[in-house]
């Protein structure tokens, strides 16, 4: 191989590298859905393309807290934190951005990772610094509570503003008097995603959307209890990205 041979993949390679950071500080809506490749290998289910990005971005946020837990416990100085943070931060956006199409509802996905992250990124920070400043447990007993009571703002901020006490499914199967009802991971409803059984009702067959009434039940979530209404659209469970305001 030449020397211009050489430079001439040396600069194709530096030109990807400059393209794939451009892509990942700039993103732009993507018009196609991402592959997920690794991911899907992993998850042995037959999820959707919603469901996959929410997946994407709690392991990501778990990733994230816990490398910067074992920063805390290694003592490492709290450089460190603040350099992992850009590209956590980075990634999350490009995840949100360029797959906004995909979302069921981008905005309580958008506004709940990015505050929970930033909330995270100031915990870690604040405790790294009363951890140098003081040896007094009742130090951390107070940071703590303060770090607590502000989650818990941030969750009644949150359900007040995006919380409802409804979902939507899609009837997938109709026997003795109930229906198997699909319904996608929804972070506004607190809802997780699977297949419930609810009471049936008129004009309620398969591929059918609904609007299901939900119930909160402590430390599992909230889970679909029975149909409210009937849309007459049908829609794939396992294929469909459309967002609900269409749905609606």
């Amino acid at each position: 191989m030449s020397i211009g041979d050489v430079l001439y993949r040396m600069g194709e390679a530096v030109d990807s590298g400059l393209g794939w950071l451009r892509g990942l500080v700039l993103p732009a809506p993507s018009k196609t859905p991402p592959s997920f490749r690794y991911l899907r290998r992993l998850i042995r289910r037959n999820l959707t393309v919603h469901e996959f990005l929410s997946l994407t971005l709690q392991l990501a946020f778990v990733s994230y807290l816990v490398v910067n837990l074992i920063l805390l416990l290694l003592r490492l100085d709290v450089l460190w934190i603040l350099l992992i943070a850009p590209p956590y931060f980075l990634y999350i956006r490009y995840i949100l951005v360029r797959n906004r199409r995909f979302f069921l509802e981008l905005d309580p996905y958008r506004v709940f990772y990015y505050w929970i992250s930033i909330i995270s990124f100031v915990s870690f920070i604040g405790y790294a610094v009363v951890r140098g400043i003081t040896t007094t447990v009742y130090y951390y007993m107070g940071y703590l509570a303060a770090i607590l009571g502000v989650v818990v703002v941030f969750r009644y901020y949150f359900k007040s503003r995006y919380g409802r006490d409804y979902t939507y499914g899609v009837v997938e199967e109709v026997k003795n008097g109930l229906i198997r009802v699909f319904v996608h991971d929804d972070i506004a409803a607190n809802v997780k995603p699977g297949y419930y059984w609810v009471d049936s009702v008129p004009e309620a067959e398969p591929g059918r959307v609904v609007k299901l009434l939900i119930e909160n039940r402590t430390l599992r979530g909230a889970v679909p209890v029975r149909i409210l209404e009937v849309y007459l659209t049908d829609q794939s469970s396992q294929t469909s990205t459309e967002p609900k305001e269409e749905i609606e």
